[in-house]
């Protein structure tokens, strides 16, 4: 049995050790064969840095690798210069990118036998390209991994990741002017800054980030999952006493559902292959990453409602750095995906999958409720219980909401209490696992909560500064009740409110109303 290629992002170690490779050799050549120039995003840890060096091993002419693959016979191999940059691997962090950047080209250079002579990034770029034309008689490639690293991992100091965009700006702008020097140019990143940042420099690029042909290019397909993985599939599924199809089935909920063209669906291959190791499902992408920067901008926002949400395609670009484009931020980094092309180049955005879904309700109701997230686990089990029963227990499940409540500093909460109400309470819902909808729309109003159970439906009005006895008489009087009075479940109305001197739920009443098939 082979081994399992976490941790392995070089293609020929991957080989080399006998590691399991998902053979993407045929959609490669067609990137090679079909073009010159491309731009990739991808979200973290989803392949890309395999994929550039695969590409490295194929115009170093190393077809040894590739015995027995798709591509082995395809192509006429032969060995041509490259500058393969890793962004990812320069240590600006402890000095300048530019420092750093001249590092790195004086490595390549010196692997080369080349000398260079300047200390500015762009015209040693510019530089090395033309000395390993020269010298070799051959045309330039050009790979760069996670291109935008410098710029990502600043975030939160936006000066900087400004001062770093602009750096890499100039740097990249040597691959238009050298484009008769380059055989092949591939960059890959997360995000796709454009218009006038570094993509201004770089529209000569073709974006294959949505290309259909390139959908499965990188994760796995269910036919790659079930073709390459199927031994160690059947023994988690032993361990896990459940059978093969069971199995199949729960990994694809968890990991599966990332789609960068609203047909074609893939796994993500960092969990997948870390359940195969662990054989345990858990949120093993999502924890190798806290997206803080992410959820601060949600919160700030006050967006908790991350599906159907449907944007232009011109959203998948992040355009400035000052003022950034959740939804283009959260689809980039694979927050939300693609789950139905609308055509006009309009797209319909939800969650990929569980793991995606549920780890970052757990993170903005962390950050909302100003609590530790390993603390929303014990108190979303507490409301699980209080409401499992037939016959809820809704005193229990109130006095566990009024924990997330206390902990919120009282002048954020002051200044925006009912939208930090109507927040807590959907995330925290949401997290039990039961469908809910906020704000839903009724001929005579908007109500403010349903929650479907199985075998109930709790209908929630909030009011702030008011009575538990005005929400729940609104919910009478604007029969909020009424759509779901034939569906044969036992139907909860309940009134909440919440003082803002106080800063949480002061009262609740509860009325229960049976549907005529369920009395």
């Amino acid at each position: 049995m082979k081994t399992l290629s976490l941790g392995r992002q070089e293609f020929s170690n991957l080989i080399n050790e006998n590691s399991v490779y998902v053979d993407k050799t045929a959609d490669i050549f067609r990137l090679i064969t079909e073009g010159r120039c491309y731009f990739l995003s991808r979200p973290r840890r989803f392949g890309k840095s395999l994929l550039v060096n695969t590409l490295k091993e194929i115009f170093l002419g190393n077809k040894h690798y590739f015995k027995d693959l798709w591509i082995e016979n395809k192509i006429d191999w032969q060995t041509y210069p490259i500058i393969k940059l890793d962004m990812s691997a320069l240590s600006y962090k402890d000095q300048s990118l530019q420092i750093a950047l001249e590092q790195g080209l004086q490595r390549i250079a010196k692997e080369y036998g080349v000398v260079l002579e300047n200390s500015n990034p762009k015209t040693m770029f510019n530089d090395l390209i033309l000395s390993l034309f020269e010298k070799t008689q051959k045309q330039v490639v050009i790979l760069v991994d996670e291109y935008d690293k410098p710029i990502i991992d600043y975030l939160d100091d936006i000066p900087q990741a400004e001062a770093n965009r602009d750096t890499l700006k100039n740097l990249y702008s040597v691959l238009k002017s050298a484009d008769q020097l380059l055989k092949f140019v591939f960059l890959t990143g997360v995000a796709k800054f454009a218009k006038v940042s570094i993509f201004s420099d770089l529209n000569h690029l073709t974006d294959i980030t949505t290309n259909k042909n390139y959908a499965t290019l990188l994760g796995y397909t269910q036919a790659e999952l079930e073709h390459y993985f199927e031994d160690r599939i059947l023994i988690a599924a032993n361990y896990l006493k459940k059978s093969k199809e069971d199995t199949l089935e729960q990994v694809k909920l968890w990991y599966n559902g990332y789609s960068w063209d609203g047909q074609n669906t893939v796994y993500n291959p960092f969990s997948v292959q870390q359940f195969l190791l662990q054989e345990r499902f858990d949120n093993f992408w999502f924890a190798t990453g806290t997206p803080t920067f992410l959820t601060k901008i949600l919160h700030t926002k006050f967006k908790y409602e991350l599906k159907d949400i449907e944007v232009s395609s011109i959203a998948f670009d992040t355009n400035s750095l000052r003022t950034f484009d959740d939804t283009a931020l959260l689809f980039q980094t694979g927050y939300l995906t693609i789950t139905k092309d609308l055509g006009f180049g309009m797209y319909r955005l939800n969650y990929p999958n569980l793991e995606v879904r549920n780890s970052m309700m757990q993170f903005m109701l962390a950050d909302f409720s100003q609590r530790p997230v390993g603390n929303i686990q014990t108190i979303i089990y507490g409301l699980y219980k209080s409401l499992l029963p037939s016959a809820p227990d809704f005193e229990e499940f109130f006095e566990n909401l009024k924990t997330l409540f206390d902990t919120i500093p009282y002048p954020i909460f002051i200044a925006n209490s009912e939208k930090y109400y109507h927040s807590v309470v959907f995330l925290t819902l949401n997290l039990l696992d039961y469908f809910t909808q906020a704000e839903v729309m009724h001929n005579k109003g908007r109500l403010d909560m349903v929650v479907h159970f199985a075998d109930k439906i709790v209908i929630m009005e909030f009011k702030l500064n008011q009575t538990a006895q005005v929400a729940l008489q609104q919910i009478k009087d604007k029969g909020y009740a009424n759509p779901f009075l034939k569906i044969g479940k036992t139907i909860y109305l309940v009134g909440v409110n919440m003082q803002a001197e106080q800063k949480n739920i002061t009262e609740y009443l509860v009325e229960t109303v049976h549907s005529p098939s369920g009395e």
